[in-house]
């Protein structure tokens, strides 16, 4: 399967596709395009399947496609529940809880802080109800009583639309949520990329730049219980963007990406993201994943402008009157 990247690719972004079987199409002479198919040997030549190395001028090309095999691109090949529990599992093991209860097939998780994913359980057994080892209402009497002793209100992660039935019975006995969350994924052989004048940094820890934009430290222990890369697009030595990629069974999660309030509407959102995409593929991960609020419309447009899709949604259930909005990591 061929999927369109981007055209006019400059040397350096050519130079990260050297190995990939790629589809190029050139601007002719006469106004009309010829297309070369084969695999990437330099930034200007391709081997084609005869061998034969055919070599051309980046300056005129006018679309790229990395051709794809269709059973490992992001959001393909197993059926759709399988693979909202995986990604799902993946997602999980990225934000860690302080402490995760296995009760049948779903995952009690509490912690310190606030963070519904953090503190909330995750059904990931087989429809309708995600597999709770008891009958359903003594299942959540029981989730209740853990999160009360806790002194946390209880919270259901519900993915849809694979546990839809498990979110309407929740839904009819007082468990209230504001919103749905979109799980988005791409596959970075696919995304638009966007080049930036600034400098990319990437650190193992947090560091008090990338703290300093993204503001909120509640979850400080949270974002360094998993290995991950904190990314910075700096920009005359100020940051202008953050982000961080965790790698978890070959999924690349996207969280906590953030642009300066004085910096935004000027392409820097696309920019970390596609430095994020950039150091996942160094690691050899090409699907991505990330999670966005349902009524965040500009940054649902900026990833799909990237390239992302909506793979599924999922709500949290929380069992209280009174509600604060619900974060999406």
């Amino acid at each position: 399967m061929r999927e369109h990247l981007a055209g006019g690719q400059p040397e350096k972004e050519l130079a990260l596709l050297i190995g990939q079987r790629v589809s190029v199409r050139l601007r002719d002479g006469d106004g009309g395009y010829r297309d070369l198919l084969g695999e990437l040997e330099s930034p200007d030549s391709i081997r084609k399947k005869s061998g034969e190395i055919a070599f051309f001028d980046p300056a005129k090309i006018a679309a790229l496609r990395v051709v794809v095999d269709s059973d490992f691109r992001a959001g393909t090949g197993a059926p759709l529940s399988m693979r909202i529990r995986d990604l799902e599992i993946a997602a999980a093991k990225t934000w860690p809880s302080n402490s995760v209860e296995i009760f049948g097939q779903w995952q009690i998780r509490i912690s310190k802080g606030f963070s519904y994913r953090a503190n909330s359980v995750l059904p990931i057994g087989a429809p309708p109800f995600g597999e709770p080892p008891l009958e359903l209402t003594e299942s959540i009497a029981y989730v209740i009583s853990k999160y009360l002793e806790h002194k946390l209100d209880p919270v259901f992660h519900v993915s849809l639309p694979v546990h839809q039935e498990l979110d309407d019975y929740l839904s009819k006995n007082g468990w209230e949520s504001p919103f749905e969350i979109l799980v988005m994924v791409g596959d970075t052989r696919e995304l638009f990329y966007k080049a930036h004048d600034g400098e990319i940094i990437e650190a193992s820890k947090l560091t008090q730049s990338w703290l300093d934009l993204e503001g909120n430290r509640s979850v400080n222990e949270i974002l360094e219980g998993y290995a991950s890369k904190f990314i910075e697009l700096q920009i005359a030595n100020k940051t202008a963007a953050v982000g961080r990629l965790s790698v978890a069974d070959g999924w690349g999660i996207l969280t906590r990406i953030f642009v300066a309030k004085d910096q935004r509407r000027m392409g820097l959102g696309v920019a970390i993201v596609s430095a994020m995409a950039r150091s996942a593929e160094k690691v050899g991960c090409n699907k991505l994943a990330l999670q966005v609020n349902s009524d965040n419309y500009e940054a649902i447009k900026l990833y799909e402008k990237l390239g992302f899709k909506v793979h599924h949604t999922y709500r949290y259930r929380k069992l209280v009157s009174t509600m604060e909005p619900a974060g999406c990591c």
